[in-house]
């Protein structure tokens, strides 16, 4: 009796004590956790805890919105978004300009290069280059301008980011006018000298000495360039000469012819800078069979000179004696080289020059019954007649010549 008793007894206290862990534990809540062992466990948690842990979870996902708005932000700033382009300069934009000025576009983004070339115009249309300086600056080197001309220039395009120029892409300039004639045509003859150069260079071999005597150093020239300049000489063509001596055109006061024989690429390369940073003409006799050789002018480069103003004239297939040439031989290296210059350039070639000077009277009619309008020699001479327009003499410029000899031998012709 009294074992049963207290067997109730422990019952009761057993259900008491539960009981009062159960009330002591109101407001606690279980919460899964996952163990190391990737097996979801439920731990009791408190209150306090509770609360606890909802705020770190309100905390993380607005550091997360927050990072989110600052990822856009860089995006933003990183060039994500679609600024607008414009152009923040252009030149020229004024008069007188110099012909050989280049065209100026500087931009306010980075650009899509083919884009932005493809959209260019210049009206009245030049042949030209574009060099690009960075992504955000474009120079046209047009090869020559016009004189006394009005130029529109446009431009489109669009940005690396894809997004096309806007605001003002079109602006206008005006070239300087040339140098008057004030030699009235008309004249039976006239003193002009044309000056003979080969290669603008620095000879390679110090033993040859026909090389050093047919070079004239790249400073050497660009210091007779300046004293033409500064002395108030105007390179001409002998185009130009032809076309006076008809009577049909003046001349610039203290006119000179200034010829290169045999279109080597030194020509291209050192001379034709020199000559367009002082807007000078000038004639370029081409052996036809030689260009794209070693040495010599390319097809491209020829075009280039021509549309600079350069006249190209003709030096025969092969550079050919034409003076021991057959009749036939002769008036196929004439003919042919003219053909093949007027495919390459478009347009007539109408200017000869004798290979070494070999010229006989017969040779001398071919040149005629050609089609072209006058030829040169070697011969030493200045003063020129519509008469013996397929004789014309020249004068040699030979390397090493001190610039007070060049000077005198100018001054002595003109």
């Amino acid at each position: 009796m009294i074992g049963r008793v207290l067997g109730r007894v422990d019952r009761i206290g057993m259900a008491v004590l539960v009981g009062a862990l159960l009330a002591g534990s109101a407001g606690f809540t279980f919460h899964d956790q996952v163990s190391a062992a990737a097996v979801p466990t439920r731990i009791l948690v408190s209150p306090d805890e509770r609360i606890a842990l909802q705020t770190q979870t309100r905390t993380a996902a607005m550091t997360s919105s927050v990072s989110h708005v600052n990822t856009r932000a860089a995006e933003s700033a990183s060039g994500s978004a679609r600024v607008a382009v414009y152009l923040e300069a252009t030149e020229p934009r004024t008069s007188e300009i110099p012909v050989n000025s280049a065209v100026v576009m500087t931009f306010s983004q980075p650009m899509n290069r083919s884009s932005v070339e493809t959209s260019f115009t210049i009206s009245p249309a030049v042949d030209g280059r574009f060099v690009w300086s960075d992504d955000f600056t474009l120079r046209f080197e047009a090869f020559k301008l016009g004189h006394a001309t009005g130029y529109q220039v446009e431009v489109h395009g669009r940005s690396l980011r894809g997004v096309p120029l806007s605001g003002s892409r079109w602006w206008t300039f005006n070239t300087a006018a040339a140098p008057p004639d004030v030699v009235a045509p008309g004249a039976y003859a006239i003193n002009v000298p044309i000056l003979t150069y080969h290669y603008i260079r620095v000879n390679p071999d110090r033993y040859d000495r026909m090389g050093f005597a047919l070079s004239v150093t790249p400073a050497d020239f660009a210091a007779q360039m300046d004293w033409l300049a500064e002395n108030g000489y105007h390179p001409i063509t002998t185009e130009d000469l032809h076309t006076y001596l008809q009577g049909a055109r003046g001349l610039p006061s203290r006119p000179v012819v200034l010829s290169f024989d045999d279109g080597y690429a030194d020509f291209y390369t050192t001379a034709l800078p020199i000559l367009r940073s002082h807007d000078f003409k000038a004639v370029a006799y081409v052996v036809s069979g030689f260009v794209g050789q070693a040495r010599y002018m390319t097809a491209a480069q020829v075009r280039e000179a021509d549309r600079s103003g350069i006249e190209i004239g003709s030096h025969t297939v092969s550079h050919a004696n034409l003076a021991t040439a057959s009749s036939a031989a002769s008036w196929a290296q004439l003919t042919e080289s003219k053909q093949f210059l007027e495919r390459l350039l478009g347009h007539p070639v109408v200017s000869f020059c004798y290979p070494s000077g070999k010229v006989t009277s017969a040779v001398a009619w071919q040149v005629g019954a050609a089609g072209y309008h006058d030829a040169t020699t070697t011969r030493f001479g200045y003063s020129h007649t519509l008469g013996d327009r397929y004789l014309w003499t020249r004068l040699r410029i030979s390397g090493g010549e001190p610039l007070d000899q060049f000077a005198m031998a100018v001054r002595g012709a003109s």
